[in-house]
């Protein structure tokens, strides 16, 4: 899975106990996706809004599943929340990339990605960051390229031959009641091989700080999502703490999705009975 370089202890770690390099991947039995399937459709059935029901389909993202119930999404930008989407950016292109070239110029890459996206809508993090100070925007950049920098000694470089790499793809799948879930993981790392087995490894992503039981949820959801899309399971999913490159993992287990994806469909109905109230937000004028 690895280029032929010299990798360090942590990077050794990382390809043994995050990616299983070497190890024998779970069988998979037939019938799981359409068992998960199932398994959101009963536990949605009960808890669809009447509005549900028709219109155009209610696209539901796996981070609003995760979250817990009450707390809402976060309001609008600040500098915390822009650098979390920079780092998350750059850190995603420069593991794909097997850290090939400076380290300054993976960060040049996702900021003129960054500047770009939406920059018309005042809510979005393109107009933070455009409206930001010049000091401030450096600032930002230099502690992500420490960062970047950091977790280069961590994460081993990828074979491109060996592994196929797909960087924050946009996952979605159509489910019972006009619903779409969708997830967007930092990486899925999966192999060319097709067979019987589960042989992806799906990361999510977390900037800031950690919140165990959310962030168990986004993984696992994520993984739901990633199922239903392939057609097959990862044979891991978990999350990488990016600020400090802690990683979370956990192995194939069917039963654990399963409860994933009753644990979705129950909160489908509170998002989406939640959703009108924040879009309207104080005075009808917010945003989601």
């Amino acid at each position: 899975m690895t280029e032929d370089r010299a990798l360090t202890a942590a990077q050794r770690r990382v390809l043994d106990e995050v990616l299983g390099w070497g190890q024998d991947r779970p069988v998979v039995a037939p019938g799981l996706a359409t068992d998960l399937r199932r398994t959101l459709a009963r536990s949605m059935a009960s808890g669809l809004p009447p509005a549900a029901a028709g219109g155009s389909p209610h696209r539901i993202t796996a981070a609003a599943l995760a979250r817990t119930p009450g707390t809402g999404p976060p309001q609008g930008h600040d500098a915390a929340t822009v650098r979390g989407l920079l780092l998350s950016t750059a850190v995603a292109d420069d593991l794909a990339g097997s850290h090939e070239g400076e380290v300054g110029a993976v960060i040049e890459r996702a900021v003129g990605e960054l500047a770009t996206a939406r920059s018309g809508d005042p809510a979005s993090p393109s107009s933070w960051w455009n409206a930001a100070g010049p000091a401030q925007r450096e600032a930002i950049r230099d502690e992500v390229a420490t960062i970047c920098s950091d977790l280069r000694e961590v994460w081993p470089p990828l074979d491109p031959h060996q592994v196929v790499v797909t960087v924050r793809p946009r996952r979605s799948v159509q489910v019972p009641g006009r619903v779409v879930l969708e997830a967007r993981p930092l990486l899925v790392l999966d192999s060319p091989r097709r067979d019987d087995r589960a042989r992806a490894v799906v990361l999510v992503a977390r900037t800031g700080m950690p919140r165990p039981g959310e962030d168990r949820l986004l993984a696992r959801i994520t993984a739901l999502v990633e199922t239903l899309h392939a057609g097959r399971p990862p044979f891991r999913w978990g999350v990488l703490h990016v600020t400090d490159g802690r990683l979370e993992v956990e192995e194939f287990d069917a039963d654990v999705l399963l409860a994933a994806a009753a644990t979705a469909g129950a909160r489908v109905g509170t998002v989406l009975a939640d959703a009108p109230a924040r879009r309207r937000g104080p005075g009808g004028a917010g945003r989601r």
